[in-house]
């Protein structure tokens, strides 16, 4: 026997040794990958990777980088034209290190290479009217230069007619001002009025670096706010509005911010205090710390080995793990505190190792299931939970067996209470057929009002002030940042521009139809187009020359050369100045093209449109967001069916018919009080939520397990599982008052599934244990 013992301990202490040179390499691994590590603060990280649709991820993603790097201001001095408070708010933007090319007027000098642009290429530059009335022969053309000769409004001198007699450059122009915004060019400045007749003027820049860094962002969004108190200072009636995504980005950062500093803190502060007060005794909470330090370690290292980066809501959302791996030491300690005199160390190890593994088991499985979410940050979750879950029950039964030596025997604290409610629920029948009838009925009332909301808008409360800002430059801009736009790309700039311009008749007829209000396209054609309206203009030359003549205007020929304008050099330029976000080019050649869209009333009837033109993509990423949480809470959901059934049959199979359909009571009463809390807190049911049944599921599966687990003592079980609950409690507890409502949801659904959990969790009692409540 002596012998067993002994072969039994070296087996152990190679696996201690193991399990040591693991968590070594561990720390080395984490060394490694940390100072190149990215913390990502970004919600809009938590969806899709892929969300434009069909468009090819490089377009894609220089697309999005680009807009998320967008600002915009607005800033008014009165109702009062005065330019002297944007020129100083501009003045201050292009000091700022995280900005660049800051725009507010066009200057004289600009205003000339604008004008000499549009003349040196005013044959590759022609505009859609000035296409069609061509496209007649050209005598339409030579009226409308004869109206604008004539109209007592147009200003046409001798000198524009003599360089340019098709007046090319007029039309373009004339036909820019038609699709710019409503607001009017006034000194060089955009200029917009408001209703309450305030003057505001434009600007727009660029931040440096990504709008979801979040330290740069914070500093970012504090130099801003200063730099308002001080316009304030002087230019005491001036206001100014902000737009970006930096301001939402770092609006969530802080409220993830707050709840790992304020909830965390809590978190550890309660676990500790806890585990303090049962075992009394400070060796217990260093156990207690160490496994799930270790636990964290392997969970930041194995998540920063498949990502390269840990977004910052993975942090908050796994201090659920710091009290499920605090159960398999409290459930080992707690047996060792019972009955440390009596069996020896690995004794103990070897009663409650099969609860451990079981739980160890289902609670990874539940995790892991959330590698079919389609959104980057959960998938870090599932990694980091199932690693770190992983480690730290491998900490205990490899190192705890040593660890524990001498640990003082103490009684059960409350024994009495603990005892009591095992007898009553072992011989009062109201208790023990009472409390699940009155879960089950609490669960059908709660899941018969629930209601499904897939809407990505209800995760997280926008704050106010930005909401308001947002809403008034959209009403003073005609821009607003709805996210719907038509993506249109190829593998050259040519094939590109020509599908451009097979959208563009399709757009006409979808805002005569009124699917859409209006939309953009970049005043640039493709060479093909442009050697089409060269052949227009030699053809209509002669024709105008004639009608001029006939009125007793000479000129003299027009230059009709060609002029070729690439994506290029029309980027280059100062005319693409306002447009350059719409165009995308890839240094394989490949290029892409942004056509926003206002005013969208059938998104569905959009997408049916760019289906039929190839190289182009409907992009409503908002409705695009809420199909996909659509489809993925109905996956999720028969996930969670599969496993609630494969959970049952695994017990039918070990325990019988009957003891396992009566084990699966709990986790289905865990489940409905889940989803009943969530109801009756008003809470809607979404991904998120069932993201939080699955954790319930592999969590209160293991008070099930500690209680069937025919080596246990049914006392010691129930204090494993009560100090369990109360850390699980403090942990998952704590995101109930989390600041962003779909982590709140998250931790309703999972502390009041799990309480659920643990209340019908002695249905699990084996038969043989009946009487020993008090043992």
């Amino acid at each position: 026997m002596k012998s067993s013992s002994a072969s039994l301990s070296d087996v152990h202490r190679r696996l201690a040794w193991g399990w040591l040179a693991i968590v070594t390499l561990l720390v080395v691994l984490l060394a490694t990958l940390l100072p190149r590590a990215r913390l990502d603060s970004s919600v809009l990280s938590l969806l899709p990777a892929s969300s434009l649709g069909n468009v090819p991820p490089q377009i894609e993603n220089g697309f999005l980088q680009r807009l998320d790097r967008q600002m915009m201001w607005m800033v008014s001095p009165g109702n009062t034209p005065d330019t002297a408070a944007a020129q100083w708010w501009q003045s201050q933007l292009q000091q700022q290190p995280f900005l660049q090319d800051v725009q507010g007027p066009m200057d004289a000098s600009s205003q000339q290479e604008w004008g000499k642009f549009y003349f040196e290429n005013r044959n590759g530059l022609v505009d859609n009217q000035t296409r069609s009335r061509l496209q007649n022969g050209g005598e339409a053309q030579a009226q409308w230069v004869l109206s604008q000769l004539y109209s007592a409004f147009s200003g046409v001198s001798g000198k524009e007619l003599a360089h340019d007699p098709l007046m090319l450059v007029r039309g373009s122009q004339l036909a820019l001002q038609q699709t710019a915004s409503q607001m009017r060019l006034q000194n060089g400045w955009l200029v917009a009025r408001d209703k309450q007749g305030r003057y505001w003027y434009l600007l727009h820049g660029e931040l440096t670096g990504s709008s979801f860094d979040m330290q740069q962002g914070r500093a970012a969004v504090e130099q801003l706010r200063a730099l308002e108190q001080n316009l304030k200072q002087q230019f005491p009636q001036a206001q100014v509005m902000s737009r970006g995504t930096l301001f939402y980005s770092d609006y969530a950062s802080q409220q993830a911010k707050h709840d790992v500093s304020t909830l965390g803190l809590a978190t550890v502060i309660g676990v500790l205090l806890l585990v303090l007060l049962v075992f009394r005794s400070v060796r217990p909470l260093l156990l207690c710390a160490t496994s799930v330090a270790i636990g964290a370690l392997a969970g930041t290292a194995i998540t920063l080995l498949c990502f390269g980066e840990l977004h910052l809501m993975t942090l908050v959302m796994s201090m659920s793990i710091v009290g499920v791996s605090a159960d398999y030491t409290l459930y080992y300690l707690t047996e060792r505190m019972v009955h440390g005199a009596q069996n020896s160390p690995i004794a103990s190890l070897r009663k409650v190792l099969p609860a451990l593994l079981l739980a160890l088991a289902t609670t990874a499985i539940a995790y892991l299931i959330m590698i079919f979410a389609p959104f980057p940050g959960i998938r870090q979750l599932a990694v980091f939970a199932a690693s770190g879950l992983i480690a730290s029950c491998l900490t205990v039964v490899c190192w705890y067996p040593f660890a524990v030596r001498g640990l003082p025997v103490r009684p059960v604290p409350c024994s009495t209470l603990l005892k009591g409610w095992l007898n009553a629920w072992q011989n009062n029948k109201a208790v023990r057929f009472g409390i699940p009838l009155a879960l089950l009925v609490i669960s059908l009332v709660g899941i018969a009002s629930l209601k499904v909301n897939d809407d990505i808008a209800s995760f997280q409360a926008l704050p106010q002030d930005l909401v308001r800002e947002e809403q008034a430059i959209t009403a003073l801009t005609g821009q607003g940042m709805d996210q719907k736009w038509f993506v249109v790309y190829g593998d050259t700039a040519e094939q590109t521009l020509q599908r451009l311009e097979k959208l563009a008749p399709v757009l006409a007829g979808a805002q005569k139809s009124q699917l859409i209000d209006s939309y953009r396209l970049i005043p640039l054609a493709s060479l093909e187009q442009q050697q089409a309206d060269l052949q227009l203009l030699r053809e209509a030359a002669p024709i105008l020359q004639k009608r001029l003549a006939e009125s007793g205007v000479t000129i003299t020929a027009p230059n009709l050369q060609q002029m070729p304008v690439t994506p290029e050099l029309w980027q280059k330029s100062v005319i693409s100045s306002g447009w350059r976000l719409l165009w995308l080019s890839l240094p394989d050649g490949k290029s892409g093209a942004l056509v926003p869209v206002s005013g969208v009333r059938d998104s569905a009837a959009l997408a049916t449109l760019a289906a039929k033109l190839p190289g182009v993509s409907w992009v409503d990423r908002k409705v695009m967001f809420n199909e996909l949480f659509s489809h993925f809470r109905s996956l999720l959901a028969g996930l969670l069916v599969i496993a609630v059934a494969a959970i049952a049959l695994s017990y039918v199979l070990r325990l019988g018919l009957k003891r396992g359909l009566l084990n699966v009571v709990p986790s289905l009463l865990s489940l409905g009080g889940g989803l009943a809390a969530l109801a009756f807190s008003g809470h809607a049911l979404n991904l998120f939520s069932l993201l939080a049944l699955v954790l319930v599921l592999g969590i209160g599966i293991n008070y099930t397990l500690f209680f069937s687990n025919p080596r246990g003592t049914p006392l010691t079980s129930l204090l494993a599982i009560s100090v369990a609950l109360l850390t699980t409690l403090f942990t998952l507890g704590m995101l109930v008052f989390s600041q962003t409502q779909a982590i709140a949801s998250f931790g309703i659904v999972l502390s009041c599934g799990i309480f659920c959990a643990f209340l019908t969790a002695p249905l699990a009692l084996p038969p043989s244990t009946q009487g020993e409540g008090a043992r």
